[in-house]
């Protein structure tokens, strides 16, 4: 019984961390793509930097981030209240793998090959660090 109680905790615990490392990596993506419409962050007077922030909270891509974050947040809590911080943050290193790729498949970026060896490096750490 003890057994069947141990799985049913690890596979919650893989959902959460895939829950979080999904909804993190969507915030980054949604993030970017509302920033990138935004423009830069007009500082010159006071109501052009309000009407910027208008424009932020009635973009649906930014809004969306927004959403994806709080989810990401709670789920991050639900990890940590079950898992040491330091196993969970091992974990968490994933996002630096995850974004990286989706930046390529949603936002049309390109990697290079400093950049996929850092990516191997971060996974192979939190391999190593996790074992």
């Amino acid at each position: 019984m003890f057994q069947k109680l141990k799985i049913k905790a690890n596979v919650e615990i893989f959902f959460l961390f895939l829950l979080f490392i999904l909804c993190d990596t969507a915030t980054q993506i949604f993030l970017k793509k509302g920033a990138t419409h935004l423009g830069e962050i007009p500082l010159d007077q006071l109501s052009h930097v309000l009407l910027y922030v208008i424009n932020i909270l009635t973009n649906v891509n930014i809004m969306t981030g927004v959403c994806f974050v709080l989810i990401a947040f709670f789920s991050w809590l639900a990890i940590l209240s079950k898992v040491d911080l330091s196993k969970a943050q091992l974990i968490n290193s994933l996002v630096y793998v995850t974004v990286p790729l989706a930046s390529i498949f949603f936002l049309g970026e390109t990697i290079h090959m400093t950049q996929m060896l850092g990516i191997l490096l971060i996974s192979l750490g939190a391999l190593i660090a996790s074992a």
